[in-house]
């Protein structure tokens, strides 16, 4: 059974979901450009497609999974072997995505420089990539969260709280995390406002 959720555990929740619909928003974007693409006149912004694409490339490695692997895991790891083969299954998602972020990039490059079928190319790594990450999501909310709601302490949950909150935590840098919230933020003013409610509702590194 579920132990009552404590006020730091709400809040590192919160902070995590947050991210993740951050991203799900950034790949819901990139999948509506897609479809905005293939109307014929509809303009094709490049430097907006650029901009989502070098967010997905950098937040996830350089600022979430950081956080999951050096923190969350092995806080939970510690409390219980129950989540064991969980942990090592998200793990290994996150040096799967690598791969997949460079076939996304090389698409989007091959696409761009007039390539035959490119469009299809494009749309085909962005539609692996995102149900890739969408599942992945979906098990640390659905799977992961309940298990680290039931065996994580509240000290456990101050420092996954402090590694997902704090932007002064040495660990990961304030730099750093400022740097991808510009990144959305200029994303936002790229976007049209056709596109606008795919990222709308998410703060990246902010409560919700």
């Amino acid at each position: 059974m579920t132990n009552p959720p404590l006020p730091t555990a709400e809040r590192a929740i919160a902070l995590i979901k947050n991210e993740h619909r951050a991203l799900s928003r950034i790949l819901g974007a990139m999948q509506a450009w897609i479809a905005r693409a293939r109307n014929v006149g509809d303009e094709r912004n490049f430097e907006l497609f650029d901009s989502m694409l070098r967010y997905i490339e950098n937040v996830p490695d350089r600022i979430h999974h950081p956080k999951e692997d050096q923190v969350l895991f092995p806080a939970l790891a510690r409390r219980t072997s129950a989540a064991s083969a969980l942990i090592t299954g998200l793990q290994r998602d996150h040096a799967r995505g690598a791969p997949l972020i460079v076939a996304l990039r090389g698409a989007f490059q091959a696409y761009s420089h007039g390539t035959a079928n490119g469009l299809n190319q494009l749309a085909t790594a962005i539609d692996e990539f995102a149900e890739f990450y969408w599942d992945h999501m979906r098990r640390e909310e659905l799977q992961l969260l309940p298990l680290a709601q039931t065996h994580l302490t509240a000290d456990d949950w101050q420092s996954v709280a402090s590694a997902f909150g704090d932007n002064t935590d040495p660990l990961f840098g304030a730099e750093l995390a400022d740097d991808y919230r510009h990144l959305y933020q200029c994303i936002v003013e790229l976007t049209p406002a056709a596109l606008k409610s795919y990222l709308e509702g998410a703060t990246p590194g902010g409560g919700v």
